[in-house]
């Protein structure tokens, strides 16, 4: 079983602090007992917290200046769902902690190997496949710069950007983002890609004709340069989405499925027949072959979740979920027992905490097991 290092040490600071909810506690118990390099963590980090100089910090711990220090950062975020500013407090005490706490720890104890809990498995990479056949790892994080006979791309914690060496040739390439991961690109024209996992993405290096074209599979949130003179145009298997400039989303993931949500702007949607639909902001074109379009208001906060690693269900079949668990955490789902596809759950999977806090839940809210083996999911 794979643990994330940094977070087994907030469960475990929490656990010690008495503020762990029932659900981590059991995450964390069960990582304890059936991991050897969590249980010497815990301790060892329970061994320096009861140490004279850990009482002295914690003796000395200012929880209003934590506070003082955090709540400006916190006012500047646009969160998808408000808390309570109580618990948002402790949060920030926490942050504190976690961060203070690195440096008893280390000062007092021999360090631990940063590999604790850890399993080395081969991790998905983010892939450029070039007009030239070419193919450049954007997860290889030694080379920030690549120079290609197209152009000069420019790697960043934000994503990729480039500077085009020949302005006039289109020199088409694919971005690829595999399952577990997401990626942003800026184009050529300034405008913004954020692909999530499992997505793909075909596009010129330079736009060089009367429109701004390109191509996905999968999903994501486009915030289009404005320009009159040529329109931007998004190619699916089933729809093409024209604009100007504005900002939308688009979702491939269901078979026989597309959705394009707008958030700001307009936008035309036309299938394969040439039917379309215009669309203004807060609405979405759901199309399927049989249907056609359907057009009906969406919430923003809860289908650009996913841009903040949030996926967010309600009454949906854990059969469609399960989907979403395969592209977030790369690993197949398979239901030992066939009769718990289709039976709905409401909830929200968060994409940067293990996949035991999803089955934990699962587990603790409808009382269905679940267990990970050799990277499939049995839902029993």
């Amino acid at each position: 079983m794979t643990y994330n290092i940094t977070y087994i040490q907030e469960l475990i600071i929490d656990k010690i602090a008495g503020a762990i909810s029932e659900e981590d506690d059991t995450i964390l118990e069960h990582a304890i007992q059936n991991d050897p390099d969590v249980a010497k963590l815990w301790a060892e980090m329970q061994a320096v917290l009861t140490s004279n100089k850990a009482e002295s910090f914690f003796n000395n711990l200012n929880e209003q200046q934590a506070w003082d220090k955090i709540e400006p950062k916190l006012k500047k975020v646009k969160p998808i769902n408000t808390q309570q500013t109580g618990y948002i407090k402790w949060l920030s005490i926490a942050a504190l902690l976690c961060i203070t706490l690195s440096v008893v720890y280390y000062a007092i104890q021999k360090p631990v190997a940063n590999t604790v809990a850890v399993k080395q498995t081969k991790k998905p990479a983010i892939e450029l496949q070039m007009a030239n056949g070419q193919h450049i790892n954007l997860s290889d994080t030694s080379k920030r710069v690549i120079n290609t006979p197209f152009a000069h791309l420019k790697k960043a914690t934000n994503g990729l950007s480039y500077k085009l060496a020949d302005a006039k040739a289109q020199n088409w390439s694919t971005l690829i983002v595999p399952p577990q991961l997401d990626y942003h690109i800026a184009l050529s024209d300034g405008t913004q890609v954020w692909l999530n996992s499992a997505s793909s993405l075909r596009f010129p290096f330079s736009f060089t004709g009367a429109t701004r074209e390109v191509y996905l599979t999968g999903e994501a949130f486009f915030k289009v340069a404005k320009n009159a003179a040529h329109p931007f145009i998004v190619h699916t298997s089933q729809t093409n989405v024209q604009v100007l400039g504005t900002e939308f989303n688009v979702n491939t993931y269901n078979p026989g499925t597309t959705t394009t949500s707008l958030i700001e702007g307009s936008v035309s949607a036309t299938d394969t027949h040439s039917q379309k639909l215009l669309l203004k902001p807060g609405y979405q074109a759901v199309y399927t072959p049989i249907t056609g379009f359907l057009k009906q208001p969406f919430d923003a906060a809860t289908e650009l979740a996913w841009m903040h690693g949030l996926y967010y269900f309600h009454n949906q079949k854990l059969r469609d979920i399960s989907e979403v668990l395969e592209r977030w955490f790369n690993l197949k789902v398979i239901f030992d027992d066939a009769g718990k596809a289709n039976e709905s759950f409401s909830g929200v999977i968060e994409k940067n905490k293990p996949i035991q806090v999803f089955i934990q839940n699962l587990k603790s809210s409808a009382g269905v097991e679940a267990i990970v083996k050799d990277d499939i999911l049995h839902i029993k």
